[in-house]
């Protein structure tokens, strides 16, 4: 029996209340006996309803592709356990139903390039005429998309009252994210696997990976081994866990944006405090721009080797939450998140940065991303010419919604700008804990 429905249920947990309203355009068809279920919602359906020749996958299906490609290969080995078969027999069609024998999958591209620019974009056509189901897909990326709306199709259902199902979609976003928080609690690996399972299912392209606050540093690091070195095995992540998880992340078309919080939320890094690193004082919540450059050489060792782990074009610096005092003045912060991010850009990537940098410290460097979460908007950050990342917390932060008036309802980002949205999974009160649970879910209180 398949897995799915359990990552459907992760998927459920993980995305209560994100609700995309999308309009769906539904030709021929009558009201909800006709609806398809289908989530997200694609852009456009066409369906020709039929009592007399409905619709049943065969149980020896057929995959077929026009170029080969390991992405949908894969892809298919998955997508066969998952897509409930039957037939005319077991099922409830009648005896004219038609056996759907095939599924041909045409790529238009075959490039296995995944950026901010890959395209998601497929057609998806079955006809009981043909008896076949063909995926026109925009990238190998895109054929995946498409294998899941065939497999939630037939989810749980026998048979499809249509003779004809013609959908095409495309995402309204480029960047669909959730933020995983390990730098509070860690997520051992299999769950980080069910995780991008359930992304993949919900059709969303971003893990953002928040490796370090103030409960732990979660990656090793070879130049800096101290900071797991009183950590048991399975409580941060090796180079070969993050090697594993990007990969399992890339056969399901999500790319992996890590995060490193730097100055603050740098408890994590204490460790390193005294030959490596300078605090702005003994609570080691951030760290101090030192004249001498010791912080920021630390800061710079750390970032290369995030580099040669995530492919990605992104990386996240963090920067929110700072604060100063006599030590740590805005000018030194500024300078220090500013000398960061063009570090960032001379290793040829390019920075992300909470809205905190450019709104409190004032940081300006062109080409960077900023990521709208407390105070301010995407719009806002629009305005200023940069390109912006929104995860308001009032709307998107998991911990805050058990905590709101029930009056106030999630976030119907359709309608808004042509902004990215992210949906961010951060635990911000939990207490460290470096036990590791392979049951805990954790963002649980």
């Amino acid at each position: 029996m398949s897995n799915k429905p359990l990552y459907r249920l992760v998927a459920c947990v993980i995305l209560t209340g994100f609700t995309i309203y999308v309009v769906t355009k539904i030709l021929f068809t009558s009201f909800n006996q006709n609806l398809l279920p289908i989530w997200p919602a694609p852009k456009h359906i066409t369906l020709v309803p039929s009592k007399d020749k409905p619709m049943f996958l065969s149980r020896s299906l057929d995959f077929k592709t026009t170029i080969s490609s390991n992405i949908v290969n894969n892809a298919i080995k998955r997508y066969e356990t998952f897509i409930t078969y039957s037939n005319a027999i077991e099922s409830d069609c009648n005896p004219q139903a038609v056996e759907i024998k095939t599924c041909l999958i045409v790529l238009l591209n075959d490039s296995e390039v995944l950026d901010l620019d890959t395209s998601y974009d497929y057609e998806l056509i079955i006809s009981s005429e043909s008896g076949d189901a063909t995926i026109v897909a925009g990238s190998p990326y895109a054929a995946i998309y498409g294998l899941e709306t065939l497999s939630q199709l037939f989810f749980n259902d026998t048979c499809i009252p249509h003779s004809y199902i013609y959908i095409k979609d495309q995402p309204t976003y480029r960047h669909r994210g959730l933020l995983l928080d390990v730098g509070r609690r860690i997520a051992p690996k299999l769950l980080v696997f069910d995780i991008l399972d359930s992304l993949s299912y919900l059709k969303m392209n971003v893990f953002h990976f928040h490796l370090s606050d103030y409960c732990r540093f979660s990656l090793q690091s070879e130049q800096f081994p101290q900071l797991t070195a009183g950590l048991e095995r399975g409580q941060f992540y090796s180079k070969e866990d993050i090697t594993d998880i990007v990969e399992y992340a890339r056969l399901r078309g999500i790319r992996v944006i890590p995060e490193i919080e730097l100055p603050g939320h740098a408890k994590g890094l204490q460790s390193l405090d005294g030959e490596d690193l300078e605090f702005c004082d003994n609570t080691y919540r951030q760290i101090y721009n030192d004249p001498e450059g010791k912080s920021l050489n630390t800061l710079k060792k750390l970032i290369a080797e995030l580099v040669n782990l995530f492919p990605d074009q992104y990386i996240h610096m963090g920067s929110d939450e700072t604060s100063t005092n006599e030590k740590c003045t805005i000018e030194s912060v500024r300078l220090l998140e500013e000398e960061i991010a063009h570090f960032i850009i001379s290793l040829g990537k390019t920075p992300i940065a909470w809205e905190e940098a450019l709104f409190y410290t004032g940081m300006e460097v062109p080409g960077m991303v900023f990521q709208a979460w407390k105070s301010f908007s995407s719009s806002s950050i629009i305005e200023r010419n940069y390109d912006s990342i929104e995860s308001q917390h009032r709307y998107f932060y998991m911990d805050i919604i058990p905590h709101r008036e029930s009056s106030v309802p999630w976030l119907d980002i359709a309608p808004a700008n042509k902004i990215n949205v992210e949906l961010l999974f951060l635990d911000r009160n939990v207490k460290c804990n470096i036990n590791v649970d392979v049951h805990s879910d954790p963002g649980a209180h």
